[in-house]
């Protein structure tokens, strides 16, 4: 007779199949306390992937105290584990409520004159709890993913592949616009814009230098970073919308507009300069919101 626990199955996530759609049970601020909570262990386990991270804020703020990068890195591990809990809010009507869109009128009200609108940020804060709050007041949204495929193209860990699908599966439900994986046909994304609002995320790190990228000033270096944003809303004919999220920690979001771009104002160069330098404010301000800081290096390269 054996004593010994059995094994858990490797390629299982109990933080996916069992603690969030617990805590998504609860009342919300319980429930974003609790994963506030889970983030300090993963802040100790996840020790390589930390200290990556805490180089690249080094670099970023030489002068910065070792308290203060560990604050910076625990703010990041609870946004992780707190924007993974979003996603079983998406559909609740907590969304709403955690959620406040400031700044939004001017997208309003460039609707409501028959302009096309795309909505950018970068990878900064839960972003996509801005789209619940945007469906509550009449705005359907959709995207381009470099997710959604049926196969593990990035070599996920089968539970992460397996979430970040129904993830995707929850906010087409609920943003009702068009999902389009990266690569595909973008006619119907352009059409799309007359019914909805696209979002595009600019700092899309990749592992070599891709067509059409541009080079911008960022946290004190230069970055290469696609010009996909620009030269869609030319084409289009949109208005864009810069938007980043603000985040006290307990689980309610901002989702703070900047206003409105009009990119035949601009070149691709000085239009991504522009975006990036709004996304570099938000860093400075809350170095623990942005999701990339092990993957400066691929964008620094030029």
């Amino acid at each position: 007779m054996s004593f010994l626990l059995p094994q858990r199955d490797p390629a299982r996530s109990l933080r996916y199949e069992l603690a969030f759609p617990a805590y998504a049970r609860l009342p919300w601020p319980l429930a974003y306390r609790l994963a506030d909570g889970q983030s300090k262990i993963y802040y100790h386990r996840r020790k390589i992937q930390r200290e990556i991270m805490r180089q690249q804020m080094q670099t970023v703020f030489p002068v910065a105290a070792p308290v203060r990068l560990d604050q910076w890195l625990h703010d990041f591990f609870r946004m992780v584990e707190q924007e993974a809990l979003d996603t079983w809010f998406y559909n609740q009507k907590a969304a709403t409520t955690l959620t406040t869109l400031q700044g939004f009128d001017v997208v309003r009200e460039a609707r409501q004159q028959g302009r096309r609108v795309i909505l950018t940020s970068g990878h900064f804060g839960r972003f996509w709890m801005a789209g619940p709050a945007m469906k509550a007041q009449g705005f359907t949204t959709g995207t381009i993913t470099r997710d959604g495929g049926q196969e593990n193209m990035h070599g996920l860990h089968p539970a992460e592949h397996r979430y970040r699908l129904f993830k995707l599966k929850i906010l087409a439900q609920v943003l009702g616009g068009p999902f389009l994986i990266e690569g595909g046909d973008l006619r119907s994304l352009y059409r799309s814009l007359d019914n909805h609002l696209i979002t595009l995320v600019f700092d899309v790190p990749y592992p070599e230098t891709q067509p059409g990228s541009v080079t911008v000033p960022f946290l004190g270096g230069k970055i290469a970073i696609p010009g996909g944003v620009y030269r869609i809303a030319k084409k289009t004919g949109s208005l864009v919308a810069p938007f980043f999220m603000c985040d006290g920690g307990k689980g309610k979001v901002v989702a703070e507009f900047t206003g409105l771009l009009e990119p035949d104002n601009y070149n691709v160069g000085d239009f991504m300069s522009l975006l990036a330098g709004h996304l570099e404010t938000r860093i400075l301000s809350a170095p623990g919101q942005w999701w990339l800081w092990e993957a400066l290096p691929l964008l620094q390269r030029e």
